[in-house]
């Protein structure tokens, strides 16, 4: 009787220990696969554009990573931010020289920290396109006269806050997403969850190099302003300043007269070839009718007298 009492006992602390192991084993796969699902959850939240607050609140569950997650919220989220514009001037000039001008707007350009992106020179003018941080735009709008008489200024700026702000905010969410996926494929056990995991974080990658991309160029055009300028000669003069003859012109005029007299001279013919011969037929048949050898009218007036 003892035997099977303490047999009984080996095969109930048996199955205990079996049904033990089979329980930690499903919890550490249930843990993996929590893992999985937060990953997958946080790839949702990126892709709406979510900002890191709500990121805290889906996927960080420890209150000590949900106040991490709050520290790195971006500022572009406070109720008073600075405002990014895009400013772009236009300057037509009236100059009396273009031989130097490129060297001059170069020179102009770096004195004022920035550079010129484009210069294309002619027989009778010159285009410049520079770029000027944006902090000293209208001190260059202002000195770009100095090169010439000012024909034509106009200024341009566009409001890209809503634009930068939320790519900041993009960015920023994406990071924190990366650094968390990062974790997650360290501490995937199974093959399946690691392979999502690496799936989700080359994606978030990709995401993050396209949206740094258009965040840095957009950047770029907020921090340098764009200003372009044409130079033209003053009419009638070349580069030594001589008065020109405007022959071009006046031979234009001449002909385009020529052609103007002729052209109406052949209206006023066409009109009488169209109206004029069928009238001067109508009146001689009248004539004919009434004067000629019928002479209706003369017959009626010799019977009056009669």
């Amino acid at each position: 009787m003892e035997l099977s009492i303490k047999n009984l006992v080996k095969l109930v602390v048996s199955i205990f220990l079996i049904a033990f192991a089979l329980l930690n084993a499903g919890c550490k796969k249930s843990s993996a696969r929590k893992e999985v699902q937060f990953a997958r959850n946080d790839v949702q939240l990126a892709g709406r554009g979510f900002n890191s607050k709500a990121m805290a609140d889906t996927a960080y569950y420890d209150s000590v990573e949900y106040e991490m997650a709050e520290e790195s919220a971006p500022e572009a989220y406070v109720e008073e931010y600075e405002r990014k514009l895009i400013r772009t001037g236009n300057v037509s000039l009236e100059v009396q020289t273009i031989s130097d001008a490129e060297d001059k707007i170069a020179a102009w350009a770096k004195s004022l920290g920035g550079y010129v992106t484009n210069a294309n020179t002619w027989q009778y003018g010159a285009g410049f396109t520079v770029r000027i941080p944006a902090e000293r735009f209208d001190e260059a709008m202002s000195q770009v006269g100095d090169f010439g008489r000012v024909t034509n200024r106009s200024v341009n700026s566009q409001d890209v806050s809503d634009n930068y702000y939320d790519m900041q905010s993009r960015l920023e969410t994406k990071y924190i997403l990366r650094d968390k996926l990062q974790s997650y494929l360290n501490q995937a056990k199974d093959i399946k969850d690691l392979l999502e995991i690496e799936r989700q974080l080359n994606s978030v990658i990709e995401e993050i190099e396209s949206t740094e991309s258009r965040f840095k160029r957009l950047s770029g055009q907020i921090d340098y302003s764009t200003i372009y300028i044409n130079m033209s000669f003053e009419a009638g003069k070349d580069e030594g300043g001589i008065i020109l003859p405007d022959v071009k012109n006046a031979w234009n005029e001449i002909v385009s007269k020529i052609i103007g007299f002729f052209w109406g001279l052949l209206k006023v013919l066409f009109y009488i070839i169209i109206f004029g011969i069928p009238l001067v037929g109508i009146a001689a048949f009248f004539f004919w009718l009434l004067f000629g050898k019928v002479g209706l009218l003369i017959k009626l007036f010799k019977k009056l007298k009669k």
